[in-house]
């Protein structure tokens, strides 16, 4: 498989002189499934907000699709986001749109064609077996159901790349497994999949490739891994 994603001693500060990370350098290849584990303040959120582009590195380089984001310019960033598929907390559904309208907005943001989008949401839906909730309204939906939809929404543009903070953070434990389920059939599709979670007992289970993080630093780099492995 190819390298789709290189971080190149990278380091991170942030205005109070604190590093978020520190001379980072990994790979990622095309179809990898990879979580980023460590204790609060170890890294994880900021090595996935350096991927989608919500922050720019203060040192090394960051290429991702043969693309170096270090000099990516305003015009050229929407083409990157195209390749992304988001889940964060911070980027909820809107309330008074119903789960199609949803996810109707975020393909028409990358300028896809009524006739892709009629195709297209149908069957992000059913991935995540929510066909039945397309003309639901958020308010109307369960924390795990609203998560769903959420996943449908970061795939439902063919995304390369999908990535999740913190996905079952407020999720209880069946509704959780369900999700962490969902990554797995959304990783066999071919899609690269990278997570930032403190959900041990998922990771161990999933025994995917782990990546630990401490002090900014990467711990360990194990495949088929589990929480706190650093050999």
């Amino acid at each position: 498989m190819r390298i789709l994603i290189v971080f190149n001693n990278v380091s991170k500060i942030y205005p109070n002189n604190e590093f978020g990370i520190e001379k980072i350098s990994l790979e990622i290849k095309d179809g990898d499934f990879v979580f980023l584990v460590g204790k609060t303040g170890s890294g994880k959120s900021t090595i996935i907000n350096l991927l989608t582009g919500d922050i720019k590195p203060t040192s090394g380089d960051i290429i991702v699709n043969n693309l170096l984001l270090n000099q990516l310019s305003q015009k050229d960033f929407p083409y990157y986001r195209r390749i992304l598929g988001i889940i964060h907390n911070d980027y909820l559904l809107i309330e008074n749109k119903t789960v199609y309208q949803n996810l109707e907005i975020a393909m028409l943001a990358t300028g896809q064609s009524g006739k892709a989008i009629r195709k297209a949401i149908p069957l992000a839906l059913g991935l995540v077996g929510m066909t039945k909730k397309m003309e639901e309204y958020p308010q109307n939906l369960s924390g795990g159901e609203i998560f769903k939809i959420l996943m449908a929404r970061a795939v439902v543009n063919n995304p390369k790349i999908i990535i999740a903070d913190e996905p079952t953070a407020h999720l209880d434990y069946d509704s959780s497994l369900d999700i962490m389920s969902l990554f797995s059939d959304i990783n066999q599709l071919g899609i690269t999949v990278i997570i930032a979670t403190h959900a041990k007992e998922f990771v161990d289970i999933m025994k995917k490739r782990v990546i630990t993080l401490q002090n900014g630093k990467i711990l360990g780099d194990v495949s088929k891994g589990k929480y706190g492995w650093i050999i």
